[in-house]
């Protein structure tokens, strides 16, 4: 029998996780997605341990999405000065 959780609530712990797996598999890649997973499945037996995965994967995401901004915008410029300079 294991013993209860104190101090966490497991069902907002799955949900973000959950929710950080989605996001991470689409937008922040393999990596991401599979920290949000271990966050979603470590969510009942060991909950600071899944709040960590899911912060990692949240982390990650965002880091991914920041960089596929600025690889955007960089990637207009170029267009941008390409175009006007007559290429």
């Amino acid at each position: 029998m294991t013993a209860p959780n104190s101090g966490y609530d497991i069902e907002g712990i799955k949900k973000k996780a959950l929710i950080w797996t989605i996001v991470g598999f689409l937008c922040g890649g393999i990596i991401a997605g599979v920290f949000g997973l271990l966050g979603y499945l470590k969510a009942d037996d060991e909950p600071q341990t899944a709040q960590k995965f899911t912060k990692i994967a949240m982390i990650i995401t965002i880091i991914v999405i920041v960089l596929y901004v600025i690889i955007g915008i960089i990637y207009a410029i170029l267009i941008g000065a390409a175009v006007s300079s007559g290429m």
